[in-house]
């Protein structure tokens, strides 16, 4: 069983050279990063996840129920349908503002000296146009700030679902190393009951003395809480991981086979390729960068607003007196064109300017922070992915050394030749790198799937 155990235990043996992927079964390869990414509250993608798959949950259902579910998520959403009414708005500034009115007015003129009063009344009705012909570029000022807003808003929820994803990914892979700590520990306490029945059964053949089946014993005791203290981790992450998908912290769930759970990626380009790629497409950079331009098109409109603009404006309508039966509809037609020209206010417009100018100037600013952010962000993400590849050689190298060294000492010790301290040693030799396996295997997985989403390019547009 050992031995089966230590062949399993390369499934990401593959990883470990940038660009080069493992094989994975046919299930693994069917979903991506980019199709959970693709997930939006509400999309046909969003799916409620039957008990099979709970029992049974792989990374990229995971993903996709997290970022369905995500109220982060939905927030940005609004926002881009909000802006997108922004756009809409700003377009019927070029339409003519048509109005209907009707007024029924009533007046009574008081006694006088000169003679009795009167009471006096009318009823018009009128309907009326009014139309900017020229505003020096006010309307497409205000069209375009609206726009980069909108495109603002789009890059702000594709980070929004980046930063879904990559939340929803460390649970994942936090669970993953739990249960595979607690199937690591299950493993070491029925070793340690082996060696501990073999320990028994010497002490009461007589072989061994009592001291050396305390010592089976006592080291069976420690491989039991562990595995109770890894019990207690694994309920704890899969608790996290079932809030974050929207269910209650108790919902039964447990994992997939990692060589089942993870998906295949495959590399394109050199890292330096990707930094370069992702400091021209990342979301966060193309945010910053809308906002920049946003600010640009409001200087404009600002420009545009101090020049003044020229509305046409016209009516036609029908009135009347209804204190005069005789009286009939009397016709009105009037127009006029109407400029508008701001003088004497040089200093606000400056002042407004100023502002505008040094809001662009901040946002450039933020805007390199940003992009140093990415680069450094990945070139920390390219250095550990290698890190754990190397890690992940070693760890295989370290198991399979501790493996051999267990079986030799055990059976030396069941054929009377080994001491029970030399089967500990190899016993909790053989743990530590089962352990270390677990763990480097899926360090490597996490390093590789978060640099694939700490770059964007699961969601950059081409």
């Amino acid at each position: 069983m050992l031995t089966r155990n230590i062949w399993t235990a390369f499934f990401l043996t593959g990883w470990a050279v940038w660009g080069i992927t493992s094989p994975a079964p046919a299930r693994a390869q069917q979903a991506s990063l980019e199709q959970a990414a693709a997930s939006t509250p509400g999309s046909s993608r969003c799916r409620s996840l039957s008990d099979s798959d709970l029992s049974e949950l792989t990374l990229i259902a995971a993903l996709e129920h997290v970022v369905c579910r995500s109220p982060l998520v939905s927030q940005a959403l609004l926002l881009v349908d909000e802006q997108r009414a922004g756009v809409e708005l700003a377009q019927t500034a070029w339409r003519p503002r048509v109005a209907a009115n009707a007024e029924l007015a009533a007046n009574r003129i008081p006694i006088s000296n000169s003679g009795a009063g009167s009471l006096g009344s009318s009823l018009t009705g009128a309907l009326g146009l009014s139309w900017v012909a020229y505003d020096y570029g006010l309307r497409d000022a205000n069209l375009q700030l609206s726009r980069f807003q909108l495109d603002s808003a789009r890059a702000a929820q594709q980070a929004a679902t980046l930063t879904a994803v990559d939340q929803a990914l460390r649970l994942y892979v936090e669970a993953a190393a739990a249960q595979a700590r607690l199937q690591a520990s299950q493993e070491t306490e029925n070793v340690a009951r082996q060696s501990l029945a073999a320990a028994q059964a010497k002490h009461e053949a007589h072989v061994v003395s009592l001291a050396e089946k305390l010592q089976a014993q006592t080291a069976f005791a420690q491989s039991a809480l562990d595995r109770v203290r890894a019990e207690g981790a694994w309920q704890t992450a899969r608790g996290s991981l079932a809030v974050a998908m929207g269910y209650p912290a108790d919902k039964a769930i447990k994992l997939a086979s990692p060589a089942m759970a993870f998906p295949t990626i495959s590399s394109s380009g050199t890292p330096v390729a990707w930094i370069e790629e992702s400091k021209r497409l990342h979301p966060r950079v193309r945010t910053v960068q809308a906002d920049v331009q946003a600010l640009r098109a409001r200087l404009d409109g600002l420009r545009s607003e101090g020049r003044g603009n020229v509305v046409i404006s016209g009516n036609v309508g029908r009135t009347k007196d209804l204190a005069n039966r005789d009286a009939k509809l009397d016709n009105a037609l009037g127009g006029y064109v109407f400029a508008n020209f701001p003088l004497f206010n040089q200093t606000e417009m400056d002042a407004r300017e100023r502002q505008i100018l040094s809001q662009i100037e901040s946002r450039l600013s933020a805007l390199m922070q940003v992009e140093r952010d990415v680069e450094a962000d990945l070139w920390q993400g390219i250095r550990l992915m290698e890190t754990e590849a190397e890690n992940l050689k070693a760890s295989n190298l370290l198991l399979q050394a501790a493996t051999q060294s267990y079986e030799i000492a055990f059976g030396r010790y069941k054929s009377g030749v080994g001491s029970i301290l030399e089967l500990l040693a190899t016993q909790t030799a053989l743990s530590n790198g089962r352990s270390q396996l677990t763990q480097a295997q899926l360090s490597h997985a996490h390093a590789r799937l978060r640099l694939e989403v700490a770059s964007g390019r699961i969601l950059m547009v081409r």
